[in-house]
């Protein structure tokens, strides 16, 4: 992928899109899809905010049948399915276990009944296991890491995992592939208008501080919490709600499966989660109502979930010096006042507040490609285009897809992998990160032996891909590399060593000096 920035401000555009998070990558590809012109900018990276901060799930929400929102529920069940078709490589069942205690407010026979009702709205077809049960005798073998006292018995289900940075890019890389012009660091500065009629953007490249503008027929606005440009609406006062969710990074536990937990005083569910060899423990829902650039992981977020995680570890507790790393992110809901946080709709909607403006509001990650085909509707039908019966991303793979023989191919993939010089671990998150793509960064390690090396003893990842993903995917800053093209930062606490050795890598390929080497570097370092 290039920044093609001539193109942006020569062409003329039937659509751009504003916020390059997951809904807006689903927007680009759909539209580009279809045969519509169309441009996506960001003013950051792409899922540098809301969409790389996710619990890594694709999954259908099993807390909100609680909440009685079935369509919700059946929607992502029903997503979860065609993306796990549509990227098998990145889109992997993840097996979820949920010991019942004494004190729960949710007992075995209404947490049964939910888990029939999950397979039932999921239907054939999926890509995990039906729901199952489990005796205290069998959880203590299994599990016995969590605590016995109070333990009656648990249950199972299946949902499944990816990793959000990656899949957005991939969505993303679709919408480049089918001729749509994408820029990340390219921000919007003000929506232009004609008689009232949306007539394009002036955008600012943050790389050359150059203004340009970029002429299109319409717009949407996919920016999340950062909705600047349409603040004075009423309806972004009125409708819209902003709730802050935090994961920490913990050392891995000793086991494969996820756990779905219960908290003591507010009864909400949170996830210990394995991932790249570690746990991600989270998330929180809480009302938030700064600045979204400064949304940050309090000390009262850290204490709720040590506080709630370990009430169910048996033999060990973490503390502050056991966390790795830890993130925020924001989401921002259509409001429904009077309600707590974690009870707010994840429904997604759409404004249209003057003619060709679209903003997109609410919605779920795993339900982002149904949301934005719904979108890319309402904008076909404003454009008197007509709309096809199914939106073309329900059917056609993610660009780096192994095809329907995936258990097949993955095996021969990983074996190839290994003797190339890649240990086991690397060989099989590089086919879960890369697809068919690791066929040109096993060709880099042919050219050089060395790029097999991990960058670190204790993450999984090769100093290939960093030579790779510096080359093709559009990687502007060091920050971008170890956050979001790789989760170095998410995955270890700060090392400045391993940093400087990537950054290297890194500035070999993107010509930089050594004061621009040490300038990225600084920069992660203080943002780690």
């Amino acid at each position: 992928m290039k920044r093609e920035i001539e193109k942006l401000k020569k062409d003329k555009f039937d659509l751009l899109v504003v916020g390059g998070g997951i809904y807006g990558a689903w927007s680009a590809c759909d539209a580009a899809l279809r045969g519509l012109r169309v441009a996506l900018i960001d003013k950051n990276d792409f899922a540098s905010a809301t969409s790389s901060a996710s619990t890594k799930l694709i999954h259908g929400g099993l807390r909100y049948l609680e909440q009685m929102r079935f369509d919700l529920v059946k929607k992502s069940l029903e997503e979860r399915k065609l993306l796990s078709r549509l990227a098998p490589h990145m889109v992997v069942p993840l097996n979820f276990f949920m010991p019942h205690y004494k004190e729960d407010k949710i007992g075995p026979v209404m947490l049964k009944t939910g888990l029939w009702m999950y397979d039932l709205l999921a239907g054939p077809g999926q890509p995990v296991s039906m729901h199952d049960s489990f005796t205290k005798e069998e959880i203590y073998a299994k599990y016995s890491f969590l605590k016995t006292e109070g333990l009656k018995s648990g249950s199972s289900y299946g949902d499944c995992q990816m990793d959000d940075a990656r899949f957005t890019l991939g969505v993303a890389a679709r919408a480049y592939m089918s001729g749509a012009i994408i820029a990340n660091y390219v921000e919007a500065t003000e929506y232009l208008t004609t008689n009232g009629k949306i007539t394009g953007a002036r955008v600012r490249d943050i790389i050359s501080s150059e203004e340009f503008t970029i002429k299109a027929g319409k717009i949407v606005n996919t920016t999340g919490p950062w909705k600047n440009l349409v603040e004075n609406h009423h309806f972004l006062k009125n409708y819209m709600r902003f709730s802050k969710g935090i994961h920490l990074v913990m050392p891995q536990l000793p086991t494969k499966d996820s756990l779905l937990l219960m908290t003591e005083n507010d009864d909400r569910i949170f996830f210990l989660v394995p991932w790249y060899g570690k746990t991600l423990v989270g998330t929180t829902d809480s009302d938030y109502k700064g600045d979204p650039a400064k949304v940050k992981v309090e000390e009262s977020d850290i204490d709720y979930l040590l506080k709630e995680s370990n009430r169910y570890l048996k033999g060990f507790q973490w503390d502050r010096s056991s966390i790795i790393s830890k993130f925020a992110g924001l989401r921002a809901l259509k409001n429904e006042p009077g309600k707590p946080p974690s009870q707010v709709t994840r429904e997604w909607t759409m404004f249209e507040p003057k003619p060709g403006l679209f903003i997109s509001v609410g919605g779920k990650f795993t339900s982002a490609r149904a949301d934005a085909a719904d979108l890319i509707n309402q904008v076909m039908k404003s454009l008197a285009m007509e709309i096809p019966k199914k939106s073309p991303t329900a059917t056609l793979p993610f660009p780096a897809s192994p095809g329907s023989q995936f258990a097949k191919w993955k095996e021969s993939a990983i074996t190839d992998n290994i003797n190339a010089g890649l240990d086991r671990e690397v060989a099989s998150y590089l086919v879960f990160r890369h697809g068919t793509k690791i066929k040109e960064i096993r060709g880099l390690i042919e050219q050089d032996t060395s790029l097999a090396q991990r960058i670190s003893p204790d993450l999984p990842f090769s100093k290939a891909e960093i030579i790779y993903s510096v080359q093709n995917e559009m990687v502007i800053t060091l920050e971008d590399l170890v956050r979001r093209r790789i989760p170095v930062t998410i995955l270890s606490s700060p090392d400045e060593k391993m940093l400087t050795r990537v950054a290297d890598l890194a500035a070999r390929i993107k010509g930089w000096d050594k004061a621009r080497t040490e300038s990225e570097i600084k920069n992660v370092m203080e943002n780690w």
